[in-house]
């Protein structure tokens, strides 16, 4: 029976008789499915408890088959459910798009409801993390067995498996749903979400056809103790930094470092600035001025205060000067990583909270308060998360060259404003990538990244956001129309109407002439140089430094990502 020949109630009755599907390496406990008809989802917020432009409404009257999944890999002990959400025939586009997680956690259904809202059959796994939906995953309480040592299965599932699990059992159920397979499989995900779509690309390589990967969290086993090098320092150096100071230090930033990328327009655009601009910016600069301060009143902003904004702009680096990682990138939002507030008469660390869940429950879980930690405990929590993620969790092992030979497509872009996963990296990423695989005309054909000035993590910021992305790595794999730019557009309420072409990478927006908030204005150019590396190499400059529509509906999943990321 043809997909188009199939009423709604032969459609529906094969939601209801839908058999388990077939797992290599895996064992499956058991299968439930039923129509679903009329749903709303309420609607999403950011962190900030804002709702993005476009969709201030619930997400309305969504009919599709639910069918939840659980297996287990015999021999490991775990449990993993999978969701696949199935749009009736009328509505599927037949395409397939998967999703991932953010933060510490591998997936979350909420994810599905905006590719289910533009015709695709969807899919989410929970990895196994919520140990058979005991916990959250976010509190990290799955990595370690009860003898202290790493639940091996469950990070490999975390790592890689379940994104192939959830991609041979979903393209199972769709071939017994509609009668026919995907004509094409996509991947979206923001953060580990992102990671996880690299991961699928160097692991299981013709899962998917396109995948989508914005700021992805890559060297995770670095990421995690570095989201908290804020909080160490602040207790290190004995003063806990009021919010409005911080707030004060970011538009100051931003006004010394602007205007280096030749347009003084808010944004820095060049991403060689987020490691030499912390070099020009001279953070005592401040000292002696003013700032109001809700609920305490004014404060002046100190030389201690000066001290330890500088060594956040530099990031994790140890006595010898051995540098770990980066900081935070210039402009980027200081409560992202180093958020305080005023409780109870004092100021008090606000941490981010699945670095912090990282490090209490999986890297030094007998410490009875991390916010207390000496430089020494930081720096040896740090080299012990590098060993124990590196191998699941870290980009060392990501080989994308079979992903090539398949003809994948990866687009990747990032907010240089990010401020939870230094953008640097992700660029670094690309040129090692480019190295190893023949050069940056080679990687072109498959692999390519957009850099979004004055954008933070996934959203958010007051720069220009990608509009459309998932729509350019649709004509990219169908249509073989590689992208040269995203079309990028302000989106948050009281930001400029802007907009803007994003590079791809390694080019960098070039001011021409004529208005600045309007894309015609800049043109994108190759540079010099590459960006410098942590550790000081670089290729060609030495380092002083460490290393409108409506809304569309791929900004939904990244939003929501934004509750744990």
């Amino acid at each position: 029976m043809s997909l188009a020949n199939l009423s709604a109630p032969s459609l529906w009755a094969r939601c209801l008789s839908l058999e388990a599907p077939v797992i290599p390496d895996a064992e499956v406990l058991w299968i439930s499915s039923n129509p679903v008809q009329n749903f709303t989802y309420p609607p999403i917020q950011d962190l900030t408890g804002e709702t993005p432009p476009g969709l201030e409404g619930n997400v309305p009257k969504l009919n599709f088959c639910n069918v939840s999944v659980a297996l287990t890999h015999p021999g490991e002990n775990d449990t993993e459910f999978i969701s696949v959400w199935l749009p009736p025939h009328q509505g599927w586009n037949r395409r397939y798009t998967a999703t991932g997680g953010g933060g510490i956690a591998a997936g979350y259904d909420f994810n599905m409801v905006a590719p289910l809202a533009a015709g695709f059959a969807t899919s989410s796994s929970e990895a196994g993390l919520s140990l058979n939906h005991t916990v959250d995953p976010q509190t990290g309480s799955w990595a370690l067995n009860e003898d202290g040592s790493p639940n091996e299965a469950l990070f490999v599932n975390f790592g890689w498996r379940s994104i192939h699990d959830m991609s041979v059992a979903t393209k199972d159920l769709i071939k017994q749903f509609y009668g026919i397979d995907p004509q094409y499989s996509y991947w979206t995900g923001c953060s580990q979400g992102g990671r996880q779509g690299y991961a699928a690309a160097a692991k299981y390589p013709k899962d998917f056809d396109g995948i989508l990967a914005a700021s992805p969290s890559l060297g995770e086993e670095y990421v995690g103790p570095a989201t908290f090098w804020p909080v160490v320092v602040m207790h290190n150096e004995g003063e806990i930094v009021p919010s409005c100071v911080f707030e004060r230090y970011q538009p100051a930033i931003v006004e010394k470092c602007d205007p280096l990328d030749g347009a003084t327009d808010d944004l820095i655009s060049d991403y060689d600035l987020l490691r030499s601009c912390p070099k020009e910016f001279d953070s005592s600069s401040l000292v002696g001025t003013v700032v109001p301060c809700g609920p305490v009143g004014n404060i002046t902003i100190s030389d201690r205060h000066a001290t330890i904004v500088r060594k956040i702009l530099e990031g994790p680096r140890k006595s010898d000067g051995t540098e770990l990682w980066f900081g935070t990138a210039p402009g980027a939002n200081f409560s992202g990583v180093a958020g305080t507030i005023y409780h109870n008469g004092k100021w008090i660390p606000r941490p981010f909270p699945p670095g912090a869940a990282w490090l209490k429950s999986v890297i030094v879980p007998k410490m009875a308060d991390i916010t207390k930690m000496s430089y020494a405990e930081y720096f040896d929590a740090f080299d012990k998360s590098v060993k124990l993620g590196g191998p699941y969790i870290g980009d060392e092992y990501l080989d994308l060259s079979a992903f090539k030979s398949a003809g994948g497509k990866l687009l990747s872009w990032v907010g240089l404003a990010d401020q939870y996963i230094p953008p640097s990296h992700l660029l670094h990423f690309h040129d090692d990538v480019a190295e190893k695989l023949g050069g940056e005309a080679a990687v072109d054909e498959f692999y390519r990244v957009f850099t979004a000035p004055g954008v933070g993590h996934c959203v958010g910021g007051h720069g220009p956001q990608p509009v459309e992305p998932m729509l350019a790595l649709v004509d990219w794999v169908e249509r073989g129309k590689a992208p040269e730019t995203l079309a990028a557009k302000t989106i948050f309420r009281g930001a400029h109407e802007m907009t803007r072409d994003l590079c791809k990478y390694p080019k960098r927006p070039v001011y021409k002439q004529g208005d600045l908030y309007r894309s015609a204005s800049f043109k994108c150019e190759e540079p010099e140089m590459k960006p410098v590396k942590p550790g000081g190499e670089s290729d060609g400059e030495e380092s002083g430094v460490s290393a409108q529509r409506a809304t569309p509906w791929w900004y939904i999943v990244p939003f929501a990502v934004l509750f744990f990321v």
